[in-house]
């Protein structure tokens, strides 16, 4: 134990002294030119080439020799009405604009206060930039800033940018490829950075094709924040805005994000198109303590100790997350298209800290409030999906895809605790009453590994391409019994469909209201019979059907009861997700003399 305690303790001591600033004598000679004062302000005013400056025109500008090598390593400009310091932090370089090596100190309007910094640092010296961050300042004051590493080596511009600040464009932002984002906020008190809000966004692309494959995103706030009136401190930016920062002992992990692309290779959209197949929203209560948090780059501007989670250790702590309450987002219908990946929406449930709001239609949820360590799924043949694993409810709201309405709802329970669903419902558009409830004793489970080589294999190559041949079996069969409108719609979606879970999303859907339509149709023609009409029966059981008399015979009851216990199979066998035996079971059936042609509000 003594031998742990010294351990540990040499390690502290070791990491001290990294994270303290250097002191202002030993900077290079670009950290003393943008040095803060010791409270954290930093401005023009001071500085001697201010007056020159401040009476430049627009467009003009001058150049100056900072660390006195006999050559330019400096531009000021006035540029949109801002006043631009650009220092080239390698004193060397042909072009000092050049976003390589550059620090862009931006004084909105002129006022000499500086408002914003962006700076690029290209850590191996190979003339692309690795890193990027913007500061941002109140009243000249450094209040929180954006972070960025590349880790692809392409140079690519991490930020996109307006008026020196991040623009929200996540698109054109690489919000992709292996890279990481974070965001710090600046502590006055202690001069260290603390992290805040989205720290980090991670994404990883194993395959190197430029697309983010698998995305991560930690919410940092104070432990209590996943509780109150606030639902999304992390991402409320009067906290980054204000002079105060949370002390880090206090400040916490509330939510993850992890979402996956499965989609198969070739990807070919376009960067402004990415997309994740599902997503995990977890909330918790996880100290913001990990290994090697502490990032110092000694060729950052101080403070130079950044805090986040390393990119290589994001996925496996997203994995391991405890999470306290899981929200699972599966994008049916293809329709989101976000680099953020697919997470929870402010709905039904509520996760705190989740960020959105995100889209609502054809998007299937399913929440667990069991407290897990692991992102586990399992593989339903009832309904031939992936699940979310202890997930005790669930649903899919369909519509706003061939039409302006909701067309219909699906909703999932495990109604026996034992983490798998066991129960359906379906609604049809806003019909309170269910139109289908089917439950099963075994869903017919199989756990599957959360890893993408598997999942784009048996995915793609097993259960989209089988589902699909199901659906299309079923529905021609059921085709001959009813002819609907709104159902042409969806099988004219599935038809146009480039992407195979689009077209397997718009047959089941179809599917779904061919089956509503086809059992109805049935269940009305046994219902139509004599048998159940007439009151008493022939006097002898004859096998004819009747009426004989005014009376039912036993061929009625007979040709009642087989179609009933026909009915039954087909329905049984289509609920239980047993597509194959369900056709089997309406090729029993005899057809109508032409196909039923049925209203879509005939369906409700």
């Amino acid at each position: 134990m003594d031998r742990i305690r010294a351990s540990v303790c040499f390690c502290v001591l070791i990491v001290i002294p990294a994270v303290a600033a250097p002191p202002r004598a030993r900077l290079p000679w670009y950290m003393r030119a943008t040095a803060m004062t010791p409270d954290g302000r930093l401005t023009f005013l001071d500085k001697p080439w201010w007056p020159r400056a401040k009476a430049l025109a627009e467009g003009q500008s001058f150049t100056l020799d900072l660390n006195h090598d006999g050559r330019p390593d400096t531009v000021v400009e006035r540029k949109d009405d801002n006043i631009i310091e650009a220092i080239d932090d390698s004193g060397r370089a042909k072009n000092i604009l050049n976003k390589v090596d550059t620090a862009y100190l931006v004084s909105y309007h002129r006022t000499g206060l500086v408002d914003r910094m962006v700076a690029y640092i290209d850590n191996n010296h190979d003339g692309k930039a690795d890193e990027m961050e913007i500061r941002y300042y109140k009243d000249g004051y450094l209040r929180f800033g954006w972070f960025g590493e590349n880790y692809d080596n392409d140079g690519a511009q991490i930020f996109s940018l307006k008026n020196w600040q991040y623009d929200g464009n996540g698109f054109a932002s690489k919000f992709r490829g292996n890279t990481i984002i974070y965001l710090n906020k600046y502590n006055f008190e202690t001069h260290k950075w603390e992290p805040l809000s989205e720290c980090p966004f991670v994404f990883f692309n194993p395959s190197h094709d430029g697309f983010g494959e698998i995305v991560a995103r930690f919410a940092v706030a104070p432990l209590s924040s996943n509780t109150g009136s606030d639902l999304d401190y992390a991402n409320n930016y009067k906290y980054m805005w204000s002079a105060k920062a949370t002390p880090l002992d206090k400040l916490g992990t509330v939510n993850v994000r992890l979402s996956y692309s499965i989609d198969p290779p070739p990807r070919k959209q376009a960067f402004s198109r990415p997309h994740y197949n599902f997503g995990f929203t977890m909330v918790g209560s996880q100290p913001y303590n990990y290994p090697r948090m502490s990032y110092t780059n000694p060729r950052r501007r101080p403070p130079q100790t950044v805090i986040r989670i390393p990119w290589n250790d994001a996925l496996q702590v997203a994995l391991d997350y405890p999470a306290a309450k899981t929200g699972f987002t599966w994008d049916e219908g293809r329709s989101v298209h976000r680099w953020e990946g697919q997470f929870w929406i402010y709905e039904r449930r509520l996760l705190y800290n989740t960020g959105g709001p995100t889209y609502r239609w054809n998007m299937r949820r399913e929440y667990s409030s069991n407290p897990a360590t692991r992102r586990q799924l399992y593989y339903s043949a009832v309904d031939k999906r992936y699940h979310l694993f202890g997930a005790k409810e669930g649903w899919l709201e369909v519509g706003h895809l061939v039409d302006d309405k909701k067309d219909m709802e699906i909703r999932y329970f495990d109604t026996n605790g034992d983490g798998y669903f066991d129960k359906w419902e379906v609604f049809l558009g806003g019909d309170p009453v269910p139109v289908q409830i089917t439950r099963v004793s075994d869903p017919r489970t199989r756990m599957v590994p959360l890893k993408r080589s598997f999942l784009i294999k048996d995915y793609n190559r097993r259960v989209l391409p089988k589902a699909i041949a199901e659906d299309k079996k079923l529905i021609a069969e059921m085709r001959k019994f009813v002819s609907i409108s709104l159902v042409s719609k969806y099988e004219a979606a599935a038809q146009s469909a480039t992407m195979a879970e689009r077209r397997r999303y718009c047959l089941d859907v179809a599917r779904e209201l061919y089956f509503i339509g086809v059992r109805d149709l049935l269940y009305r023609r046994d219902a139509s019979s004599d048998y159940p009409a007439l009151a008493q029966a022939a006097p002898r059981p004859l096998l004819e059907r009747g009426p004989i008399g005014g009376r039912y015979t036993l061929g009625d009851t007979l040709a009642y009861w087989k179609l009933a216990r026909e009915i039954e199979a087909f329905v049984n066998d289509y609920g239980s997700g047993h597509l194959r035996h369900a056709y089997l079971d309406l090729r029993k059936i005899s057809l109508p003399d032409h196909p039923v042609t049925l209203k879509s509000s005939a369906l409700h």
